[in-house]
């Protein structure tokens, strides 16, 4: 069965997309770094604590950083070599923290922990959430939940799973490429998912503008009679089609709560990287050490999609797709909507990256802000249904009361305020201090 054409009720945009350059490009296999910076911060929750000392020799998959918290995730070594250095520093995405530093030594050897999980069919929910914990999955489409943290259904009981296809940040195509060049383990996820919950209410979501991801997608089901009750789900081509809350409301119907998360409402959703690396830890025993990303934009040489090692610094990534152009002024970790500049090249990408891009001068906005026009489109486009200007306003006269009162704990940051404003106002990032701000109010 196939849903079609399904979209979230309020709010959104519709923009050049920009991925051509990559979305016909197969995924490359970049070699292991000399270096790999190892962040024991990847996820939402407690960082990690360092489990290697200065001088001790590692394998790839093997644990360098845990932590007992329940929400926390375990961060290994993505290659073999020895650990030259335990020192604080900033990841890709501009995080500080702790980090592992490892030389290669040039074999790759995996650990010997590194083995299939052959009976995982016959273990609890509760032994498979110690496993993924171990194996440090967090979610791969940016917000780097734990994985282990999602699994339990309780209350409620989570009776349908939706993987996320979306990808709808422009530029991105990795998600896409492994949709088709790994459609097998793809697909083999949400069979995994659908057995472990007993559901027969399993989708794979798509957008529209991936017509060939959507093609191979229904072949693989029709194809093998073990995936005949997974469900193809294709959504309007909207940003930000690929939030979990807005997804939710599109594909099955369910509205989050304000505050809550798709568990909330008996949904387990989780990104196609995600779901791939608990298929290859369950086939394989492979812990997250590696993520595909994509390299694009008009400062990069050679676009790609490329297979990297977690921990790879940003300025090798960029050197493998043959550097920057002249008159390149930013590197953005992520998508252009959420991602975050990139002010030191030697950061390591982390499990989170969704993808390095590069602008030119002649992308690069730099028209000052002027005052609002009360033109009212951050309002009647934001996809979170609350008021970014109302938000602005009193954020800037340090009223956090208002900013409770005007719902600023409910912004997304999917940036579509600060792009639809014709005055250029900073309206998500003030909401997103707005955010932070009445969050640590309630924590008071």
């Amino acid at each position: 069965m196939t849903k079609t054409d399904v979209t979230f009720s309020i709010g959104g945009v519709i923009f050049d997309e920009h991925k051509e350059a990559t979305e016909k490009l197969a995924i490359e296999r970049m070699p292991s770094p000399e270096i790999v910076r190892i962040p024991m911060s990847q996820h939402i929750g407690a960082p990690c604590q360092p489990t290697v000392a200065v001088g001790d020799k590692v394998k790839a998959g093997q644990i360098v950083g845990n932590s007992d918290a329940f929400v926390s995730a375990a961060v290994h070594s993505s290659v073999s070599g020895e650990v030259i250095a335990i020192e604080k520093g900033y990841a890709a995405d501009g995080r500080f923290a702790d980090m592992v530093v490892i030389k290669s030594d040039g074999k790759d050897e995996l650990h010997e922990d590194v083995k299939p999980i052959s009976n995982y069919k016959d273990l609890s929910i509760d032994e498979l959430m110690v496993k993924v914990k171990a194996a440090g999955i967090v979610g791969m489409g940016g917000a780097g939940f734990p994985l282990h943290a999602k699994l339990k259904s309780e209350d409620p009981v989570l009776d349908i799973v939706v993987l996320n296809g979306a990808e709808c940040e422009p530029f991105l195509t990795c998600d896409h490429r492994l949709m088709l060049e790994e459609s097998d383990a793809v697909i083999g996820s949400l069979k995994m998912f659908a057995d472990l919950y007993g559901t027969e209410e399993a989708y794979i979501a798509i957008e529209l503008n991936k017509p060939d991801a959507i093609e191979k997608s229904k072949e693989t089901i029709a194809n093998s009679p073990e995936f005949k009750n997974l469900k193809l789900a294709t959504m309007k081509t909207k940003y930000p089609q690929g939030d979990s809350k807005r997804q939710s409301e599109a594909v099955v119907g369910r509205i989050v709560p304000p505050g809550g998360v798709t568990n909330d409402v008996g949904v387990f959703l989780t990104n196609i990287q995600t779901a791939k690396a608990y298929y290859d830890l369950l086939m394989t025993g492979m812990p997250s050490i590696e993520r595909v990303i994509t390299v694009s934009g008009s400062g990069i040489n050679e676009p790609k999609n490329i297979l990297v090692k977690i921990g790879t610094p940003v300025k090798d990534i960029i050197e493998f797709c043959g550097g920057t152009k002249e008159g390149t002024v930013e590197i953005v970790c992520g998508g252009p909507m959420t991602g975050k500049s990139v002010f030191d090249l030697e950061a390591p990408i982390i499990k989170t990256t969704s993808g390095i891009l590069a602008f030119t001068d002649q992308e690069v906005d730099v028209t000052p802000a002027s005052p609002c026009i009360a033109c009212d489109r951050c309002v009647s486009h934001c996809p979170a249904n609350i008021n970014p200007t109302r938000i602005n306003a009193a954020i800037e006269r340090g009223r956090i009361d208002l900013c409770k009162e005007y719902y600023a704990d409910q912004c997304m940051q999917c940036g579509v305020c600060s792009f639809v404003c014709p005055a250029k106002r900073p309206l998500c990032e003030t909401a997103n201090l707005a955010k932070r701000e009445v969050m640590a109010l309630s924590r008071k």
